[in-house]
């Protein structure tokens, strides 16, 4: 069994924090399948087990006690082991029966955010452009809902990876999915970016992502035709 997450990291621990166990086993044995086991560790309000999207074979299972304290179950197959995986990079182990722990060196990966090539720059900012048409289109036609989900999109896939390169030419560290993103990002780009979550226009939105793709262009001498840019930008305002 092996801990992983803030507490096996010893960072961003506080009263909200989860634990993070997982449990590597063999043969066929599925913890998620009877649940009757978790009542020797407390009375538990909601259990939900999910299937990992990473790769077959992983489960999980999230539990909340009567005590408030959540738990996030993971269920590794011993034979991942003999493969190289992006684990997390801190973790401690709790329980080791066979010295499998031994395996876990070779069976890290590192993963984290690497500096964008110029291709995948350009293709990024033109598909930003061509989810912003979706919006445009999708608010003339009343489709509250979906555009919402496109926002929510285009913040996280369009957005998000923009910011974290900034962060890398600063010579920072992002985390993923946004986290602890106040100490990644500066001071500057935390204030740009509140616009994302207040109501705003598209033309606002247009010019602050316009601000971060220029500002990684000029720092990494990357080639965009702004002029296109423009025009395919006054196409979609003018929807």
């Amino acid at each position: 069994m092996v801990q992983e997450g803030s507490f096996a990291k010893q960072q961003y621990m506080d009263k909200y924090s989860d634990l993070d166990l997982n449990v590597w086993f063999s043969k066929e044995m599925d913890f998620t399948n009877d649940l009757t086991w978790l009542s020797e560790l407390g009375e538990v309000l909601v259990a939900v087990p999910l299937d990992f999207p990473v790769q077959d074979g992983m489960r999980s299972l999230i539990v909340i006690f009567e005590n408030g304290v959540k738990v996030d179950f993971s269920f590794w197959p011993i034979e991942f082991l003999e493969q190289p995986f992006p684990y997390y990079d801190a973790y401690l182990i709790l329980l080791d029966k066979a010295n499998l722990s031994e395996k876990l060196v070779p069976f890290l990966k590192k993963s984290e955010v690497t500096q964008m090539d110029e291709k995948a720059f350009q293709t990024l900012v033109d598909e930003f452009y061509l989810e912003m048409h979706y919006v445009a289109k999708f608010q003339k036609r009343g489709e509250f809902w979906f555009v919402a989900a496109l926002k929510a999109g285009i913040r996280e896939n369009y957005f998000l990876p923009l910011l974290e390169q900034i962060a890398i030419l600063e010579g920072k560290s992002p985390s993923f999915l946004g986290r602890h993103m106040n100490d990644w990002l500066s001071p500057f780009w935390l204030n740009k970016i509140q616009l994302l979550f207040k109501e705003n226009d598209s033309k606002e939105v247009f010019a602050l992502f316009s601000e971060l793709y220029q500002e990684i262009a000029r720092k990494m001498d990357f080639q965009f035709d702004q002029k296109r840019l423009k025009k395919l930008e006054n196409l979609i305002l003018g929807l």
